[in-house]
């Protein structure tokens, strides 16, 4: 005589979503998880700008000190040219003149114009508050060792505003150590400060609440 119950073995009927064979899933909605009080760079994705590279941990990839002064030096070889070129104008100028009294076997006396150094110091303001202001946040000499500075905390792009005074605040620190030791040695300082500091800050990124990361290029 047949079993009635529809199947061979016997046993309550089997009703879908039961049994061994589990329905598919769908995909959970909305946006990826980032690692905690971290976000997304908004402009990661298109137009193949940086995106932040995390390190194994879910941490910041701060920038280290020696890939910052690589990025410096690229920028400063960039302006000691535009330097260079400024002078040749004004090589026999008396804007701004600039005398020196230097001892050596005899007083000599010798006098420049310290125009060149003011205009090329403008310009680098200019210069880094454009490029580190706007959706990139990267100098030349960033770009070229893979550098970002961004807010410290949010990690959201800085701003013209901010991008101006940190620049401005770097340039006459800078600017000191051509007018006093003691100035160098606040330069000095700014320079080395990230050799200890935590978030690898100088003193004009922490005046200005920035950071400069390590990032990767998506295109």
């Amino acid at each position: 005589m047949a079993d009635e119950s529809g199947g061979s073995g016997g046993g309550p009927p089997m009703f879908p979503g039961e049994g061994g064979s589990q329905a598919p899933q769908s995909p959970p909605s909305g946006p990826p998880q980032f690692p905690t009080g971290l976000r997304p760079y908004p402009d990661a994705a298109p137009g193949g700008y940086p995106s932040p590279s995390y390190d194994a941990g879910g941490g910041v990839p701060y920038a280290s000190w020696g890939i910052r002064v690589g990025g410096y030096l690229i920028d400063a070889v960039i302006f000691l040219v535009v330097v260079a070129i400024l002078y040749i104008p004004f090589r026999h100028s008396h804007a701004l003149q600039l005398h020196m009294m230097m001892n050596r076997k005899g007083t000599t006396r010798r006098s420049f114009s310290a125009a060149p150094f003011l205009i090329s110091g403008i310009l680098y303001i200019a210069y880094a508050t454009v490029l580190c202001g706007g959706r990139r946040g990267q100098t030349v000499g960033m770009m070229a060792v893979g550098l970002r500075v961004v807010r410290d905390g949010t990690l959201d792009a800085v701003g013209y505003g901010r991008a101006f005074g940190r620049a401005l605040l770097e340039q006459i620190l800078r600017s000191l150590e051509l007018v006093v030791i003691a100035g160098g040695i606040i330069w000095l300082l700014d320079m080395l400060f990230p050799l200890w500091d935590p978030k690898r800050q100088t003193l004009h990124d922490k005046a200005f609440g920035t950071v400069v990361l390590r990032v990767q290029h998506t295109g």
